[in-house]
């Protein structure tokens, strides 16, 4: 059954860069590939310091309203999903239309739904306290409704997949306009309207009831240090979806443009999106544990800037061998991130973290630099247990 599930699937011929004129086929985005490495990157950066309370400014979220350049990387991978999405589903569409894709769907968000619980039971399976939302159960939900609109919202013709775009647009700035509306017009039980704090929130409140203080982050506390809301929780989920949603409706407009227009298009409208978000944030601050509808915002159009900037170095300019190494995460990025998190848990169940720490505090005495410096040997070490797959060009399919 694993087989089926969770499968590696060599290519037979080696990568080629891809323009945005070409017809998506078994040739790859080169931009994309390195844009989705980048955020790999900065997520094992993010997720191992050696020090947590000396974590190098660079790499440490906003403390509450905000925004750091680390709070780009899970948000923007979001936008890879859904420009992948725009790749991949017309080749699930030839192979075994709509229906086929249904299943596929649904299996694929199953499948990182149970890897994400299953991540958060290590290393002590104490179920009591078993957090049930977490960053790759954020990317299965989100990626099964958008994928469910992109289904309502198509149709087949000469076997393929065509995507209507202007619903889709429609849905996703609806999901950031009720998102609104509910904050800023319904008020929270107890709590009254407008709240944006780690307790008043509406999806903080939510996340207290489903699914419960004692299955949410239990880093997620107040100032009384009480266990109050999860960054990746139930409500919050639902402007998360517009991530996924803005990739799909960018990759869309790469397919159908010259690569100079594509580049700019891309640039275009990621600035259009970041400005929403800075005027936004008077009145719906820029947060990430709430993934407010300015965070998608602004997380969207800085994704799409970078890839804008990537598809003119890459795409358009053919400067891609300097990316080998970013390429590496790049095309198999949810085994780096489940490597990352398991090699993290095998060092501090063995004490291996500790003797690390304490190992490069002999030689690096300044403490944010040492946590750094923790943070890049796990990052070599997951690079260097991608790197056969990306050589043999093997790459897991989930």
């Amino acid at each position: 059954m694993a087989a089926d599930i969770l499968k590696f699937e060599k290519k037979e011929k080696p990568a080629v860069k891809r323009t945005a004129s070409q017809a998506p086929g078994k040739t790859r985005f080169e931009a994309l590939d390195i844009l989705r490495g980048l955020f790999i990157i900065g997520m094992l950066l993010a997720n191992n310091a050696g020090d947590w309370s000396h974590i190098w400014a660079p790499f440490d979220h906003a403390e509450w309203h905000g925004f750091t350049m680390t709070d780009l990387v899970f948000p923007g991978f979001m936008v890879c999903v859904g420009i992948s999405m725009t790749l991949s589903m017309g080749r699930r569409m030839e192979d075994g239309g709509k229906a086929q894709m249904a299943v596929h769907i649904v299996r694929r968000a199953a499948i990182l739904i149970a890897l994400g619980l299953f991540l958060n039971l290590l290393p002590d399976f104490n179920f009591a306290m078993w957090r049930f939302p977490g960053v790759l159960q954020r990317i299965g939900l989100c990626y099964a409704l958008a994928a469910g609109l992109v289904l309502i919202h198509s149709h087949a013709a000469g076997g393929k997949l065509v995507l209507h775009p202007r619903p889709l647009a429609i849905w996703a700035f609806g999901l950031l306009v009720g998102y609104v509306l509910l904050v800023k017009f319904v008020p929270v039980p107890g709590y009254g309207v407008n709240r944006f704090d780690p307790e008043g929130a509406w999806s903080s409140y939510i996340d207290r009831i489903i699914p419960g203080i004692h299955h949410i982050y239990q880093g997620g506390t107040n100032e009384k240090g009480q266990v109050v809301y999860d960054p990746e929780g139930l409500l919050s989920t639902f402007p998360a979806i517009f991530n996924i949603l803005a990739g799909i409706l960018i990759g869309l407009f790469i397919q159908k443009q010259t690569p100079a227009r594509a580049v700019g298009g891309t640039l275009v409208a990621g600035l259009a999106l970041v400005i929403c978000a800075l005027a936004m944030d008077g009145q719906v601050p820029i947060i990430k544990k709430l993934w407010t509808p300015s965070f998608a915002l602004l997380t969207s159009g800085l994704a799409m800037i970078i890839l804008s900037v990537l598809m003119l170095i890459m795409d358009k300019m053919g400067h891609t061998k300097w990316a080998m190494p970013i390429r590496v995460f790049g095309t198999n990025a949810i085994l780096a991130y489940v490597f990352g998190w398991l090699f993290s848990v095998f060092m501090g169940v063995t004490g291996w973290t500790h003797h690390m720490i304490v190992f490069l505090t002999r030689l690096i005495p300044d403490p944010y630099a040492m946590s750094f410096a923790y943070a890049l040997f796990i990052l070599i070490v997951c690079w260097l247990f991608v790197l056969p797959f990306y050589l043999k060009k093997i790459f897991l399919k989930v």
